[in-house]
């Protein structure tokens, strides 16, 4: 029996990985550093940015003067009052790399990120996240765990004014032992007060 050695590299060799295996396997490509929140780098916060961004660019087409953020007991939340993912997207735009409306030139003239993958690293990094969008009078749910779909809610009426929920917690077999420091996650929300005047975060 030939013993494999490590110059070995044959088809075997190659792998195909799907979009939350890669980026669970190689986070620091998506999100930098990992950290345990200690440092204001740390990708903890770097998942927060990611949908904060998102919610930004709803504000700069005009949609939405109000985000709402709360950290607690490790989890997150972010609440835009913008103009709500299209229903029948919603999973898509949460699971599948290089798919959203930032591609649509028409759609969003200006944005703050444009490669497709933010939220679905947050997505892929989280033992938990629900992603909630209302829009003409309607919304819709669904639940992942690290990536995998749990549940799925179908769009039924809603009186909720427009916009998206994401509520996530950061995977602690990835974020081993971290902790939010409010005060990096104030001064993130204050940066951003900065440069877009007119926008109101709670």
């Amino acid at each position: 029996m030939s013993k494999k050695t490590n110059t070995d590299y044959n088809d075997d060799s190659i792998q195909s990985l799907d979009w939350k295996e890669h980026i669970r396997l190689r986070p620091g490509m998506y999100i930098g550093k990992l950290g345990d929140g200690a440092s204001r780098d740390d990708g903890i916060y770097v998942l927060i940015k990611e949908l904060i961004d998102n919610s930004i660019d709803e504000f700069v087409m005009g949609a939405g003067k109000r985000i709402d953020i709360t950290v607690e007991n490790g989890q997150v939340t972010v609440r835009d009052f913008g103009r709500g993912i299209p229903l029948g997207k919603v999973i898509d735009c949460v699971s599948k790399i290089n798919t959203g409306g930032k591609y649509d030139s028409g759609a969003f003239q200006k944005s703050v990120g444009l490669n497709g993958v933010g939220t679905k690293a947050v997505n892929a990094l989280s033992t938990y996240f629900k992603v909630q969008s209302i829009r003409e009078g309607k919304t819709t749910i669904a639940e992942f765990e690290r990536g995998e779909l749990k549940k799925e809610q179908k769009p039924k009426p809603c009186t909720d004014e427009p916009g998206t929920i994401i509520t996530f917690t950061p995977d602690n077999e990835i974020f081993s032992d971290y902790k939010f420091n409010l005060e990096f996650v104030e001064r993130m929300v204050l940066n951003y007060t900065y440069l877009n005047v007119g926008l109101k975060f709670t």
